[in-house]
């Protein structure tokens, strides 16, 4: 696509959509049928409470035929992109019938400060004759290289020299968890830059909140794909998830992040990383009490408690019953009771023990 996106000009329009209102930063042309029709669709399908449905009659086919959730945009938030803030269309704009809709989500404080969630893009184009909605990563991972290894698809930026060995290392992972987990392993594609925002740019992202600050390795995993960045083509903790969280739906949050750290590390560290880090912390704070550790927050941004303390955790029960104590682990409930439950049924820890148990394995690191 060569030509220039054509940018239309500046007036403001509202509409109330579900506590959801749209206002436009532009001249809206009665003569510009097109744009209209998309301003149409775009609006249908705020009205239409896009957080509580999967599916939309508003999105392109092959969204709708190939994933649960067609919305990418809409789990990049919690609960959702979609919780009611009102939303500032920035700009349409158009290129041989593909227009991009650059939208704002914030809203004014009560101090009349403004607050900016995120500034986020769609795309939409004509499906048999009426306008669809696309995922901004269907239309801008066209500009970035890819490379099929084994089950994996790479989509990488251009300044990028792919590792085949790096590659071919995480599908040995694939292959190794896949097949101690009893589960059949499935293609999926991986995204992957040396800086998150730059991801976060291909997803249709802007601007986010939190974007910026220092650099370190990050990821995140979603129906079917896996995003990261930091660690080029050898990210194994989120490729974790996007492999066995599906088939283990029954397992609690500190389970799932604690295998996935045990396995494959967190941040570019692998456990025993974390467990030195969270060790020495708690050696400062000896008044923090284990025994509730569900309730505890992260220790700082690069590592927190659910990896660390998860993976310790998931490394006991393995080393007492091996695998197939690991898939009973990961079959033994998401309510915090069943977690307690289960680190007691397969350790022999209560609850009321975890604080010294804990304290006394990390001394070990």
């Amino acid at each position: 696509m060569t030509t220039k996106f054509l940018q239309i000009l500046i007036v403001f329009y509202s509409l109330s959509c579900f506590g959801q209102q749209i206002t436009y930063k532009h001249i809206v042309d009665s003569s510009a049928v097109e744009t209209n029709e998309v301003m149409h669709v775009f609006e249908s399908y705020i009205a239409s409470n896009p957080q509580e449905k999967n599916y939309s009659e508003y999105w392109n086919k092959e969204v709708q035929t190939n994933y649960v959730d067609v919305d990418f945009l809409a789990s990049e938030f919690q609960p959702s992109l979609y919780m009611g803030y009102p939303i500032h269309v920035l700009s349409i704009s158009s290129m041989n019938g593909l227009y991009q809709i650059k939208a704002q989500f914030s809203f004014c404080k009560a101090d009349g400060t403004p607050f900016v969630l995120a500034i986020v893009n769609y795309f939409a184009k004509k499906e048999n004759g009426e306008f669809k909605l696309y995922n901004a990563l269907h239309v801008n991972k066209q500009h970035w290289k890819c490379k099929t290894n084994g089950m994996i698809n790479f989509y990488f930026p251009g300044y990028h020299d792919f590792d085949f060995k790096k590659a071919e290392k995480l599908n040995a992972f694939v292959q190794r968890i896949c097949k101690n987990l009893e589960v059949n392993p499935t293609p999926f594609d991986y995204y992957f830059a040396d800086h998150f925002d730059e991801v976060q740019k291909l997803k249709g992202i802007d601007y986010y909140v939190g974007m910026g600050g220092e650099s370190m390795p990050s990821g995140k995993a979603s129906e079917g794909k896996v995003y990261c960045s930091g660690l080029g083509e050898y990210y194994p903790h989120e490729v974790f998830h996007v492999q066995i969280d599906e088939h283990y739906p029954n397992k609690h949050f500190w389970v799932s992040e604690g295998m996935a750290t045990f396995l494959g590390g967190s941040r570019g560290k692998d456990l025993e990383w974390h467990l030195i880090k969270t060790n020495a912390y708690l050696k400062r704070n000896p008044a923090i009490n284990l025994n509730n550790l569900l309730e505890l927050d992260n220790l700082d941004n690069a590592t927190a408690y659910h990896y660390a303390l998860g993976g310790l955790l998931v490394k006991k029960v393995y080393e007492k019953g091996g695998w197939e104590a690991l898939k009973k682990f990961m079959r033994s409930g998401t309510a915090d009771s069943d977690y307690y439950k289960a680190i007691e049924e397969q350790l022999g820890i209560k609850q009321t023990a975890l604080n010294a148990y804990l304290r006394n394995e990390l001394e070990a690191y």
